[in-house]
Protein backbone atom coordinates (compact mmCIF):
# COMPACT_ATOMS: atom_id res chain seq x y z
CA UNK A 1 0.00 0.00 0.00
CA UNK A 2 1.33 3.50 -0.78
CA UNK A 3 1.67 6.07 1.60
CA UNK A 4 -1.08 8.39 0.61
CA UNK A 5 -3.29 5.87 -1.44
CA UNK A 6 -6.53 5.64 0.06
CA UNK A 7 -7.19 2.85 2.44
CA UNK A 8 -9.92 0.35 1.67
CA UNK A 9 -10.39 -1.15 5.31
CA UNK A 10 -10.35 -0.24 8.68
CA UNK A 11 -6.67 -2.19 9.01
CA UNK A 12 -5.00 -0.30 5.94
CA UNK A 13 -6.28 2.74 7.86
CA UNK A 14 -3.72 1.65 10.92
CA UNK A 15 -1.20 0.52 8.72
CA UNK A 16 1.01 2.93 9.70
CA UNK A 17 0.30 2.60 13.22
CA UNK A 18 0.83 -0.41 13.23
CA UNK A 19 4.19 -0.20 11.38
CA UNK A 20 5.36 1.85 14.05
CA UNK A 21 4.21 -0.71 16.23
CA UNK A 22 6.20 -3.28 15.21
CA UNK A 23 9.09 -1.10 14.56
CA UNK A 24 9.00 -0.40 18.42
CA UNK A 25 8.76 -3.88 19.49
CA UNK A 26 4.95 -3.61 20.69
CA UNK A 27 3.57 -6.30 17.87
CA UNK A 28 4.51 -9.42 16.10
CA UNK A 29 5.89 -8.45 12.60
CA UNK A 30 4.48 -10.45 9.54
CA UNK A 31 7.01 -11.12 6.86
CA UNK A 32 5.83 -11.98 4.03
CA UNK A 33 2.49 -10.07 4.79
CA UNK A 34 -0.17 -12.29 6.27
CA UNK A 35 2.55 -14.67 8.01
CA UNK A 36 3.08 -13.58 11.81
CA UNK A 37 6.32 -14.64 12.58
CA UNK A 38 6.34 -14.63 16.77
CA UNK A 39 9.39 -16.38 17.50
CA UNK A 40 11.60 -13.45 15.58
CA UNK A 41 9.50 -10.76 16.87
CA UNK A 42 10.01 -12.09 20.21
CA UNK A 43 13.88 -12.03 19.97
CA UNK A 44 13.70 -8.63 18.27
CA UNK A 45 11.56 -6.82 21.01
CA UNK A 46 14.07 -8.38 23.81
CA UNK A 47 16.67 -6.70 21.80
CA UNK A 48 14.64 -3.24 21.24
CA UNK A 49 14.30 -3.63 24.83
CA UNK A 50 17.70 -4.23 26.32
CA UNK A 51 18.82 -1.30 24.33
CA UNK A 52 17.00 0.54 26.07
CA UNK A 53 17.17 -0.64 29.69
CA UNK A 54 20.95 -0.22 29.03
CA UNK A 55 20.55 3.41 27.85
CA UNK A 56 17.96 3.93 31.15
CA UNK A 57 19.70 2.47 33.78
CA UNK A 58 23.46 2.17 32.99
CA UNK A 59 24.38 5.60 30.90
CA UNK A 60 21.25 8.04 32.61
CA UNK A 61 22.09 6.78 35.68
CA UNK A 62 26.07 7.47 35.32
CA UNK A 63 24.69 10.90 34.04
CA UNK A 64 22.52 11.79 36.40
CA UNK A 65 24.99 10.55 39.21
CA UNK A 66 27.56 12.67 38.48
CA UNK A 67 26.25 15.75 36.82
CA UNK A 68 23.23 17.08 38.61
CA UNK A 69 22.65 17.53 42.04
CA UNK A 70 19.13 16.34 43.17
CA UNK A 71 17.55 16.55 46.70
CA UNK A 72 16.92 13.11 48.52
CA UNK A 73 13.37 13.36 47.83
CA UNK A 74 13.86 14.46 44.22
CA UNK A 75 16.77 11.22 43.95
CA UNK A 76 14.18 8.57 45.24
CA UNK A 77 11.01 10.30 42.78
CA UNK A 78 13.47 9.96 40.41
CA UNK A 79 14.26 6.33 40.98
CA UNK A 80 10.83 5.35 41.44
CA UNK A 81 9.94 7.04 37.74
CA UNK A 82 12.71 5.33 36.12
CA UNK A 83 11.96 1.46 37.90
CA UNK A 84 8.26 2.30 36.62
CA UNK A 85 9.30 3.36 33.47
CA UNK A 86 11.21 0.18 32.43
CA UNK A 87 8.28 -1.56 34.21
CA UNK A 88 6.32 0.01 31.50
CA UNK A 89 7.78 -1.19 28.63
CA UNK A 90 8.56 -4.50 29.36
CA UNK A 91 4.41 -4.93 29.89
CA UNK A 92 3.60 -3.11 27.01
CA UNK A 93 5.85 -4.90 24.93
CA UNK A 94 4.98 -8.72 26.06
CA UNK A 95 1.38 -7.87 26.04
CA UNK A 96 1.26 -6.22 22.40
CA UNK A 97 3.02 -9.56 21.26
CA UNK A 98 0.94 -11.94 23.26
CA UNK A 99 -2.54 -10.04 21.76
CA UNK A 100 -1.81 -10.10 18.08
CA UNK A 101 -3.87 -12.72 17.12
CA UNK A 102 -6.35 -10.89 18.72
CA UNK A 103 -5.81 -7.57 16.69
CA UNK A 104 -6.09 -10.34 13.67
CA UNK A 105 -9.28 -11.12 15.10
CA UNK A 106 -10.76 -7.62 15.74
CA UNK A 107 -9.76 -6.36 11.97
CA UNK A 108 -11.51 -9.28 10.97
CA UNK A 109 -15.09 -8.58 12.59
CA UNK A 110 -14.29 -4.90 11.54
CA UNK A 111 -14.22 -5.84 7.70
CA UNK A 112 -17.30 -8.05 7.87
CA UNK A 113 -19.41 -5.21 9.53
CA UNK A 114 -17.78 -2.37 6.77
CA UNK A 115 -18.76 -5.64 3.85
CA UNK A 116 -22.57 -5.71 5.78
CA UNK A 117 -23.27 -2.33 5.90
CA UNK A 118 -22.37 -1.84 2.16
CA UNK A 119 -24.74 -4.25 1.52
CA UNK A 120 -26.96 -1.85 3.44
CA UNK A 121 -26.43 0.83 0.99
CA UNK A 122 -24.26 2.76 3.15
CA UNK A 123 -20.83 4.36 1.91
CA UNK A 124 -17.28 2.90 4.52
CA UNK A 125 -14.72 5.54 3.82
CA UNK A 126 -11.44 5.58 6.22
CA UNK A 127 -9.91 8.37 4.17
CA UNK A 128 -10.26 11.05 7.08
CA UNK A 129 -8.87 8.54 9.70
CA UNK A 130 -6.17 7.56 7.61
CA UNK A 131 -4.92 11.09 6.79
CA UNK A 132 -5.75 12.34 10.64
CA UNK A 133 -3.56 9.36 11.41
CA UNK A 134 -0.34 10.24 9.67
CA UNK A 135 -0.73 14.03 10.91
CA UNK A 136 -1.21 12.99 14.33
CA UNK A 137 1.77 10.83 14.03
CA UNK A 138 3.98 13.23 12.49
CA UNK A 139 3.43 15.92 14.95
CA UNK A 140 3.96 13.20 17.96
CA UNK A 141 7.33 12.26 16.02
CA UNK A 142 8.27 16.25 15.37
CA UNK A 143 7.62 16.99 19.31
CA UNK A 144 9.82 14.31 20.51
CA UNK A 145 12.61 15.03 18.33
CA UNK A 146 12.52 18.85 19.78
CA UNK A 147 12.17 17.80 22.91
CA UNK A 148 15.30 15.67 22.40
CA UNK A 149 17.20 18.11 20.28
CA UNK A 150 16.81 20.48 23.50
CA UNK A 151 18.11 17.63 25.52
CA UNK A 152 21.21 17.36 23.19
CA UNK A 153 22.21 20.79 23.57
CA UNK A 154 22.60 20.60 27.51
CA UNK A 155 23.84 17.26 27.32
CA UNK A 156 26.39 18.72 25.23
CA UNK A 157 28.06 20.92 27.91
CA UNK A 158 28.80 17.66 31.06
CA UNK A 159 29.05 14.51 28.32
CA UNK A 160 30.68 13.83 25.27
CA UNK A 161 28.92 13.47 21.65
CA UNK A 162 28.87 9.47 22.31
CA UNK A 163 27.02 9.41 25.48
CA UNK A 164 24.81 12.40 24.38
CA UNK A 165 23.21 10.43 21.08
CA UNK A 166 22.51 7.51 23.27
CA UNK A 167 20.57 9.17 26.06
CA UNK A 168 19.06 11.40 23.07
CA UNK A 169 18.00 7.97 21.47
CA UNK A 170 16.47 6.24 24.41
CA UNK A 171 14.78 9.79 25.19
CA UNK A 172 13.48 9.45 21.57
CA UNK A 173 11.97 6.16 21.89
CA UNK A 174 10.58 6.63 25.27
CA UNK A 175 8.48 9.56 23.88
CA UNK A 176 7.20 8.01 21.07
CA UNK A 177 6.13 4.66 23.13
CA UNK A 178 4.47 6.48 25.80
CA UNK A 179 1.82 7.55 23.24
CA UNK A 180 1.43 4.55 20.55
CA UNK A 181 -0.89 2.29 22.86
CA UNK A 182 -3.26 5.09 23.46
CA UNK A 183 -3.55 6.52 20.35
CA UNK A 184 -4.42 3.07 18.81
CA UNK A 185 -6.81 2.43 21.52
CA UNK A 186 -8.69 5.97 21.15
CA UNK A 187 -8.74 5.03 16.88
CA UNK A 188 -10.41 2.06 17.99
CA UNK A 189 -12.75 3.74 20.46
CA UNK A 190 -13.93 6.59 17.88
CA UNK A 191 -14.45 3.88 14.97
CA UNK A 192 -16.68 1.81 17.99
CA UNK A 193 -18.46 5.31 18.59
CA UNK A 194 -18.58 5.67 15.05
CA UNK A 195 -20.93 2.35 14.18
CA UNK A 196 -22.79 2.32 17.18
CA UNK A 197 -24.35 6.25 16.29
CA UNK A 198 -24.58 4.83 12.92
CA UNK A 199 -26.69 1.95 14.23
CA UNK A 200 -28.40 3.97 16.04
CA UNK A 201 -29.67 5.79 13.58
CA UNK A 202 -30.82 2.75 11.62
CA UNK A 203 -32.27 1.07 14.43
CA UNK A 204 -34.44 4.72 14.95
CA UNK A 205 -35.41 4.56 11.41
CA UNK A 206 -37.00 0.98 11.57
CA UNK A 207 -38.46 1.79 14.93
CA UNK A 208 -40.10 5.09 13.49
CA UNK A 209 -41.40 2.91 10.63
CA UNK A 210 -42.35 0.03 11.99
CA UNK A 211 -44.98 2.28 14.53
CA UNK A 212 -45.98 3.67 10.49
CA UNK A 213 -49.64 3.06 10.50
CA UNK A 214 -49.66 4.14 6.58
CA UNK A 215 -47.11 3.25 3.74
CA UNK A 216 -47.13 5.71 0.71
CA UNK A 217 -47.01 3.45 -2.32
CA UNK A 218 -47.16 4.10 -5.96
CA UNK A 219 -49.57 2.66 -7.64
CA UNK A 220 -51.57 4.01 -10.32
CA UNK A 221 -55.65 3.87 -11.06
CA UNK A 222 -57.03 0.77 -10.03
CA UNK A 223 -59.80 -0.69 -9.31
CA UNK A 224 -61.16 -0.67 -5.45
CA UNK A 225 -60.19 -4.35 -4.52
CA UNK A 226 -57.16 -4.60 -6.47
CA UNK A 227 -55.72 -1.24 -4.45
CA UNK A 228 -56.52 -3.07 -1.63
CA UNK A 229 -54.89 -6.40 -2.59
CA UNK A 230 -51.83 -4.40 -3.95
CA UNK A 231 -51.32 -2.48 -0.62
CA UNK A 232 -51.83 -5.26 1.18
CA UNK A 233 -49.04 -7.15 -1.02
CA UNK A 234 -46.64 -4.41 -0.63
CA UNK A 235 -47.27 -3.56 3.22
CA UNK A 236 -46.40 -7.11 3.78
CA UNK A 237 -43.50 -6.94 1.34
CA UNK A 238 -42.08 -3.50 3.31
CA UNK A 239 -42.35 -5.29 6.86
CA UNK A 240 -40.37 -8.08 5.55
CA UNK A 241 -37.38 -5.85 4.37
CA UNK A 242 -37.53 -3.54 7.50
CA UNK A 243 -37.07 -6.90 9.47
CA UNK A 244 -34.40 -8.76 7.62
CA UNK A 245 -32.91 -4.59 7.23
CA UNK A 246 -33.30 -4.61 11.51
CA UNK A 247 -32.03 -8.30 11.85
CA UNK A 248 -29.03 -7.09 10.34
CA UNK A 249 -28.47 -4.02 11.95
CA UNK A 250 -28.80 -6.46 15.13
CA UNK A 251 -26.42 -8.61 14.02
CA UNK A 252 -23.76 -5.84 13.93
CA UNK A 253 -24.95 -4.41 16.90
CA UNK A 254 -23.75 -7.53 18.28
CA UNK A 255 -20.75 -8.22 16.16
CA UNK A 256 -19.69 -4.31 17.62
CA UNK A 257 -20.37 -5.47 20.96
CA UNK A 258 -17.67 -8.99 20.41
CA UNK A 259 -15.01 -5.63 19.16
CA UNK A 260 -15.49 -4.42 22.00
CA UNK A 261 -14.77 -6.80 24.31
CA UNK A 262 -11.65 -7.85 22.36
CA UNK A 263 -10.77 -3.94 22.67
CA UNK A 264 -10.73 -4.19 26.40
CA UNK A 265 -9.06 -7.12 26.51
CA UNK A 266 -6.33 -6.18 24.96
CA UNK A 267 -5.71 -2.77 25.76
CA UNK A 268 -7.90 -2.29 29.02
CA UNK A 269 -4.44 -3.31 31.61
CA UNK A 270 -1.81 -1.20 29.23
CA UNK A 271 -4.78 1.88 29.63
CA UNK A 272 -5.21 0.90 32.92
CA UNK A 273 -1.58 1.40 33.26
CA UNK A 274 -0.65 4.76 31.21
CA UNK A 275 -3.31 6.30 33.80
CA UNK A 276 -0.91 5.72 36.41
CA UNK A 277 1.76 6.74 34.84
CA UNK A 278 0.02 10.15 33.53
CA UNK A 279 -0.42 10.14 37.46
CA UNK A 280 3.05 9.78 38.36
CA UNK A 281 4.78 11.77 35.75
CA UNK A 282 2.27 14.78 36.11
CA UNK A 283 3.39 14.35 40.46
CA UNK A 284 7.46 14.41 39.27
CA UNK A 285 7.49 17.15 36.96
CA UNK A 286 5.45 19.24 39.45
CA UNK A 287 7.51 18.54 42.12
CA UNK A 288 10.38 19.49 39.87
CA UNK A 289 9.01 23.06 38.92
CA UNK A 290 8.49 23.27 42.75
CA UNK A 291 12.46 22.07 43.30
CA UNK A 292 13.81 24.30 40.76
CA UNK A 293 11.64 27.27 42.02
CA UNK A 294 10.92 27.30 45.30
CA UNK A 295 13.50 25.33 47.26
CA UNK A 296 16.17 26.17 45.01
CA UNK A 297 15.31 29.12 43.21
CA UNK A 298 18.35 31.07 43.66
CA UNK A 299 20.68 28.15 42.74
CA UNK A 300 19.02 26.60 39.63
CA UNK A 301 21.62 27.03 36.29
CA UNK A 302 20.14 26.62 33.02
CA UNK A 303 16.47 26.96 34.48
CA UNK A 304 14.95 27.80 31.22
CA UNK A 305 16.01 24.24 30.05
CA UNK A 306 15.10 22.51 32.78
CA UNK A 307 11.30 24.05 32.78
CA UNK A 308 10.99 23.34 29.02
CA UNK A 309 11.49 19.91 29.52
CA UNK A 310 9.09 19.83 32.53
CA UNK A 311 6.48 21.88 30.81
CA UNK A 312 6.89 19.36 28.26
CA UNK A 313 6.21 16.54 30.18
CA UNK A 314 2.85 18.21 31.91
CA UNK A 315 1.93 18.88 28.12
CA UNK A 316 2.44 15.62 26.75
CA UNK A 317 0.45 13.46 29.99
CA UNK A 318 -2.35 16.06 29.38
CA UNK A 319 -2.57 16.02 25.57
CA UNK A 320 -2.69 11.85 26.48
CA UNK A 321 -5.18 12.05 29.56
CA UNK A 322 -7.67 14.51 28.14
CA UNK A 323 -8.54 12.71 24.57
CA UNK A 324 -8.51 9.33 26.24
CA UNK A 325 -11.40 10.67 29.10
CA UNK A 326 -13.39 12.46 26.15
CA UNK A 327 -13.70 9.78 23.71
CA UNK A 328 -14.22 6.95 25.83
CA UNK A 329 -17.26 8.66 27.62
CA UNK A 330 -18.88 9.70 23.82
CA UNK A 331 -18.75 5.87 22.75
CA UNK A 332 -20.38 4.44 26.41
CA UNK A 333 -23.15 6.74 25.24
CA UNK A 334 -23.53 5.65 21.86
CA UNK A 335 -23.19 2.23 23.06
CA UNK A 336 -26.04 2.79 26.18
CA UNK A 337 -28.23 4.35 23.66
CA UNK A 338 -28.06 1.51 21.05
CA UNK A 339 -28.67 -1.21 23.82
CA UNK A 340 -31.88 1.42 24.62
CA UNK A 341 -33.12 1.34 21.05
CA UNK A 342 -32.95 -2.23 21.22
CA UNK A 343 -34.96 -2.79 23.91
CA UNK A 344 -37.55 -0.22 22.79
CA UNK A 345 -38.06 -2.37 19.34
CA UNK A 346 -38.24 -5.74 21.05
CA UNK A 347 -40.84 -4.45 23.35
CA UNK A 348 -39.23 -4.39 26.60
CA UNK A 349 -37.73 -1.52 28.99
CA UNK A 350 -34.04 -1.21 29.19
CA UNK A 351 -33.34 -3.17 33.09
CA UNK A 352 -34.84 -6.45 31.67
CA UNK A 353 -31.95 -9.03 31.53
CA UNK A 354 -30.15 -9.25 28.13
CA UNK A 355 -31.19 -13.19 27.77
CA UNK A 356 -34.62 -11.84 26.99
CA UNK A 357 -33.42 -9.52 23.37
CA UNK A 358 -30.91 -12.92 22.59
CA UNK A 359 -33.90 -15.51 23.27
CA UNK A 360 -35.64 -13.15 20.83
CA UNK A 361 -33.05 -12.82 17.86
CA UNK A 362 -33.31 -16.27 17.95
CA UNK A 363 -37.41 -16.54 18.13
CA UNK A 364 -36.88 -14.43 15.08
CA UNK A 365 -34.79 -16.46 12.73
CA UNK A 366 -37.31 -20.05 13.79
CA UNK A 367 -39.79 -18.46 12.72
CA UNK A 368 -38.13 -17.18 9.53
CA UNK A 369 -37.08 -21.02 8.93
CA UNK A 370 -40.58 -22.24 9.53
CA UNK A 371 -42.20 -19.94 7.41
CA UNK A 372 -40.39 -20.87 5.04
CA UNK A 373 -41.34 -24.60 5.54
CA UNK A 374 -44.79 -23.87 5.09
CA UNK A 375 -45.68 -23.03 8.77
CA UNK A 376 -48.10 -20.15 8.27
CA UNK A 377 -48.05 -19.24 12.11
CA UNK A 378 -45.88 -18.87 15.27
CA UNK A 379 -47.24 -17.64 18.27
CA UNK A 380 -43.41 -15.86 19.68
CA UNK A 381 -44.98 -14.99 23.16
CA UNK A 382 -46.15 -18.27 23.67
CA UNK A 383 -43.06 -20.31 22.51
CA UNK A 384 -40.56 -18.01 24.75
CA UNK A 385 -40.16 -20.47 27.44
CA UNK A 386 -39.43 -23.19 25.28
CA UNK A 387 -36.52 -21.40 23.14
CA UNK A 388 -34.96 -20.09 26.28
CA UNK A 389 -34.22 -23.86 27.02
CA UNK A 390 -33.15 -24.97 23.59
CA UNK A 391 -30.99 -22.12 23.16
CA UNK A 392 -29.15 -21.86 26.58
CA UNK A 393 -26.02 -22.34 25.40
CA UNK A 394 -26.01 -19.80 22.78
CA UNK A 395 -27.40 -17.44 24.96
CA UNK A 396 -24.80 -17.73 27.72
CA UNK A 397 -22.02 -17.27 24.76
CA UNK A 398 -23.79 -14.11 23.43
CA UNK A 399 -24.58 -12.86 26.73
CA UNK A 400 -20.52 -12.47 27.70
CA UNK A 401 -20.63 -9.69 25.21
CA UNK A 402 -22.82 -7.48 26.68
CA UNK A 403 -21.11 -7.68 30.27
Amino acid sequence: MKLFARPKCFSEALRLVTILSCLLGFRAFEYPRGYSRPILSFIYFLFMYGTFYSGAFRIQEKFYANNVKMLRMEYVLYQLLSHLFIVSIIFKMFLGWWHTKKFKVCYKKIFEIDKTLRQLGLSVNYDRLYFVTIGIITVWITTAFIISTMLFVQLQIHTNIFTSIYIILVHMYALITIGINTFEFCIFVKYLEIKFKLVNQLLSENLTNLSTKEIKLGVFELTEKDYANTKKRKHILSMKMIFRRRRRVQQIHLELCKISKIVCTVFGIQIAWEIGEIIMFLIGALYNLYVRFIIQQYKVKNWANQTTFALAICFLCIVKAVPLSRICKYAAVEGNKTIEIIHAINGCDANTNIQEEVCFCYTIKLYIYRMFKGVKTLDLPGKMTFFKEMFRTKVLRYKKIYL
